[in-house]
């Protein structure tokens, strides 16, 4: 669920995951669970990605998330918080095993922001998250997704003041964090986190001539110092105008990214629009591009979905993702392969 620029899950300890079943409420605490279903027609391509060439013949599959959100009352207007949740897929998808996409505990303090601690999307998820609104493509052309975008082992903090949001997140130590494409050895590179941070800032317009409309800017920095390629910076300003979900629909997203022993830079531009009628029918558009040295293109290509919400709780929908011409990585001239699939999904 989006509100407004801000995506990131951290607000969810704060506003509640949508469809959420409350199985406990006293005075001071709450306990809910919340999840979705799914499954659908995939194409023999629909799961592979730069990093996981999975490969299978086009049929059926299933996934299934999992949810787990609580709250309790320490002092008056401090709350500690937990919050987590699974995904797994089908046998058939060859990913029969958990796996965890949040899991932290921590603090809501009220207007004071939220602090916690675990695995979550760091700060600069401020700003990419304008362009993440697609069930399973989009929001490719930056390095969020590097290290694992819901990166384990940190300590993230946000807070939501009128129209403003600020976030900051930092990553302690980890190893294997990711594997990154040196584009001038043409190897391969572990990437190793001494350690790191994230910080972002964002708008949004509630009234106004710009209402609906918001800005975001953000900027993290990790020291890979096992690392041969050096560290790792990156800038990323978006835009966006309405709300997902209802009614139009629309964002971009620039990104720059840097390693410290590589000469180049990489940019990327993504944008989508879309729009929801209010009888659940909607469709969104997106494109991205990826590249580096101003010239060599690392991705370009073209994500589309149409949706039908039945009800709040369920939806069908198809989408797909598209490549426009060769890539210049990791082999010159590399054929992009088109992936799509309909699903049909149910949220509790």
């Amino acid at each position: 669920m989006k509100i407004h620029v801000v995506s990131a899950a951290l607000l969810l300890v704060m506003s509640g995951a949508a469809h959420a079943v409350n199985v406990y409420q006293g005075d001071t605490s709450d306990l809910s669970i919340f999840g979705r279903l799914e499954g659908g027609f995939y194409n023999k391509y629909a799961n592979q990605t730069r990093e996981n060439h999975v490969r299978n013949k086009a049929g059926i599959n299933g996934e299934a998330r999992l949810g787990v959100k609580a709250t309790s009352e320490i002092v008056t207007n401090i709350k500690g918080v937990a919050f987590g949740e699974w995904e797994v897929s089908s046998a058939s998808s060859e990913d029969n095993h958990f796996s965890t996409r949040y899991a932290y505990t921590g603090f809501d303090l009220c207007q004071y922001g939220t602090l916690v601690f675990g695995q979550g999307d760091t700060a600069k998820y401020l700003t990419t998250g304008m362009t993440d609104v697609f069930e399973h493509y989009g929001n490719t052309a930056n390095d969020y997704w590097l290290l694992g975008g819901r990166q384990e082992g940190q300590i993230m903090y946000l807070n939501a003041v009128g129209g403003y949001s600020f976030g900051f997140s930092y990553q302690t130590a980890r190893n294997g964090m990711g594997s990154y494409f040196n584009h001038e050895t043409g190897f391969y590179q572990d990437l190793d986190v001494n350690g790191g941070y994230a910080a972002s800032m964002a708008y949004n317009w509630n009234d106004g001539l710009l209402e609906s409309a918001a800005f975001s800017l953000s900027y993290d920095f990790y020291d890979m110092h096992k690392s041969e390629i050096g560290d790792k910076h990156s800038f990323s300003a978006g835009i966006s105008y309405g709300h997902l979900n209802s009614g139009l629909y629309t964002s971009l997203v620039y990104s720059r990214d840097k390693f410290q022993y590589e000469s180049h830079h990489r940019s990327g531009y993504e944008g989508v629009a879309g729009y929801t009628m209010d009888n659940g029918l909607g469709v969104m558009l997106g494109y991205s591009y990826y590249g580096y040295d101003n010239h060599h293109t690392d991705k370009s290509e073209i994500t589309s979905q149409l949706s039908w919400h039945f009800t709040p709780a369920i939806m069908l929908y198809a989408e797909g993702r598209f490549g426009l011409g060769r890539l210049d990585y990791p082999v010159k001239e590399t054929r992009q392969h088109n992936a799509y699939m309909i699903n049909m999904q149910y949220n509790f």
